[in-house]
This record gives C-alpha cells, sequence and structure tokens, in this order.
C-alpha cells in the first residue's frame, strides 16, 4: 500500500510540474504573436510544435511505464 501512495504522490508531484511548465509554454506561444518579425515569429511557434511533439511523445512513454 504504501508503495502505491508513493507511485500516486510522484504522479500528481508530475502532474503539478507538467501543468507549470505547460502555463509556461502557453505564456511564451502567446507572447510569439506578438513577434513582429516573420521569420522569428514562424520560427518560435516550429519550435513550440516541435517540443509540443516531443513531450506528448515522453508522457506517453511515463503513461506506459507506470501501468
Amino acid at each position: 500500500m504504501e508503495n502505491y501512495n508513493e507511485r500516486k504522490l510522484n504522479l500528481l508531484q508530475n502532474i503539478g510540474k507538467l501543468i507549470k511548465v505547460i502555463d509556461d509554454e502557453v505564456d511564451w506561444y502567446i507572447a510569439s504573436f506578438r513577434e513582429k518579425d516573420p521569420k522569428r515569429r514562424m520560427l518560435a511557434r516550429t519550435f513550440f510544435f516541435e517540443k509540443l511533439k516531443e513531450r506528448e511523445r515522453l508522457a506517453k512513454e511515463a503513461y506506459v511505464r507506470s501501468k
């Protein structure tokens, strides 16, 4: 039972960290819309979506490992 509670606590802590990261990324993405230079704006959005895909892949791996 203790192991289950530890895993649950770790999962909740990781979710909290992910929420913080997502909030930061959303702020950064919104700021990229205000970028005046079209090349820099496109580059910022490309990085954002690439990081999003990588995070999704890592989240799936973590979910599979937690089962």
